[in-house]
């Protein structure tokens, strides 16, 4: 039988061919042993993404669980996946499944189970999950109440409390939103529409092959967008992806901001602007330009491992202002411990509106107040046998000097990492989702950056 291994959010397969009826149903009675032995018989909420039979999958989930006992939260489309954990605080639910395997390729799909404190279940909780996998299930003397709900109105309502409506409103904003056939429309563009900005929507339509694309807010999907917002006089491009949680974004000039300068601006947004405070939580792969920024402010930076179910833990302790990671996942305090595509995407509406500034003249501000940056990433594609043969190597790598630099610190909380100074470093880990090796740099300036990209590529290729 199919072995079941939770990645960093969750467990995700091929569609037909591990992802299949059965193999969720083991991953669902798992689940269930795990919240009985919890002794936790309180409603769940399930919902999914717009993928291929993800509808019948939700459906399918809610006749389980109710079979098992168990009240269900049913969402009456697809849902994105801070809503789920949205509606789990607001409802004081037990947990929430949700079906989605977020940005992967349209043949993927995958399911979350996310706890009764709304974040991704942590890895003890999935570790526990995938041990009980195929152990009996005693059957239910009672029938659990399947109840169909529209979670919208609620959630819209609540992140409007993070924004300025009448900042934008006064604005006059002209957005272009690229929603990548996703679960974002009707969320992202209702909320920007409500605060007074004009909004153009694409691709809103539901198409399971996501134009054949990933649906992944990254510059190679989103040239419809860029020309839109180029040609068009817009002030800004935004786009989700498939289950809404990351996000996208494109200045006035048809410029992609990779999701690390996009953190920042919102950190610095909320620092600056907001005149709020607090602490910036970050992965071990995201730019450390943040740690700039926070030294700026006078504010403590927590680096923790790759995956926000590592992030949701300080949300939910509080005393968090910003927690981001490179992929594009972001949330602030007070809102859900989960990544918020939506509401990242708001606040850079929020940010141009109060500087009435375009996202290049803000980056200016900000380089001026703490010095410049480079940063980019590296996705390799490879056979189980390269993949072992470059981690082996770089787990007998010295870490005193790599890449001929000396090495100032090294991090194995999460793959490979060497600094050689506090602007400069490398990573290098395996993807928990997809069979992929990735490469992370970091430097002060392009011409260095480049250089270390080179000497990085050089080492993982011989």
């Amino acid at each position: 039988m199919t072995k079941i291994k939770f990645g960093t959010a969750g467990w995700r397969a091929i569609l037909s061919d591990e992802f299949t009826f059965d193999n969720v149903k083991r991953v669902l009675n798992a689940i269930i042993l795990y919240l009985r032995n919890e002794g936790i018989n309180k409603p769940i909420v399930v919902g999914s993404d717009t993928r291929f039979l993800a509808k019948q999958f939700r459906e399918m989930t809610a006749e389980h669980f109710a079979n098992n006992g168990f009240d269900v939260l049913l969402t009456n489309r697809d849902c994105p996946t801070p809503v789920i954990s949205f509606v789990i605080i607001d409802n004081e639910l037990a947990g929430g499944i949700n079906f989605t395997a977020s940005h992967n390729p349209p043949e993927y799909q995958g399911i979350k189970f996310s706890p009764a404190d709304g974040a991704l279940a942590d890895t003890k909780t999935t570790k526990t999950i995938e041990a009980m996998i195929d152990q009996p299930v005693e059957p239910s003397s009672k029938r659990g109440v399947i109840t169909e709900i529209d979670p919208i109105e609620d959630y819209l309502k609540t992140i409007s409390k993070f924004l300025d409506f009448e900042v934008i409103k006064n604005a006059n904003l002209k957005i272009a939103y690229d929603a990548l056939y996703g679960t974002g429309r009707g969320y992202l563009n209702e909320i920007l529409k409500r605060a007074g900005a004009d909004v153009t929507i694409i691709h809103d339509n539901l198409n399971p092959l996501f134009g054949g694309r990933r649906p992944e807010p990254s510059p190679e999907n989103l040239e419809e967008l860029i020309s839109l917002v180029k040609n068009n006089d817009f002030n800004l491009g935004l786009s989700t992806d498939g289950d809404a949680d990351r996000f996208g974004v494109i200045d006035s000039d048809g410029t992609f901001f990779e999701a690390n300068k996009v953190l920042c601006l919102i950190a610095w947004h909320q620092f600056r602007n907001k005149k709020k405070t607090g602490r910036i939580v970050r992965n071990v792969a995201t730019t450390t330009y943040l740690d700039r920024i926070a030294d700026y402010f006078g504010v403590e930076l927590v680096e923790v491992p790759v995956g926000f179910k590592n992030i949701g833990p300080l949300i939910l302790e509080g005393n968090v202002l910003v927690g981001g990671e490179e992929s594009a996942g972001l949330t602030i305090g007070g809102h859900v411990p989960d990544k918020d595509g939506i509401l990242a995407c708001a606040l850079v509406a929020e940010l141009i509106a109060m500087e009435n500034k375009t996202l290049k003249e803000i980056w200016c501000d900000i380089e001026k107040a703490v010095g410049t940056g480079w940063n980019d990433r590296v996705d390799l594609e490879l056979n189980n046998e390269k993949k072992t043969e470059i981690l082996d190597k770089l787990e007998k790598q010295s870490k005193e000097k790599f890449l001929d630099r000396k090495v100032l610190k090294f991090n194995g909380i999460d793959g490979y990492k060497f600094t050689f100074s506090p602007a400069e470093w490398v990573l290098v880990r395996p993807s928990g989702t997809e069979p992929i090796i990735r490469c992370y740099m970091e430097s002060d300036t392009p011409e260095n950056g480049e250089k270390l990209k080179k000497d990085l590529m050089e080492f993982v290729n011989n």
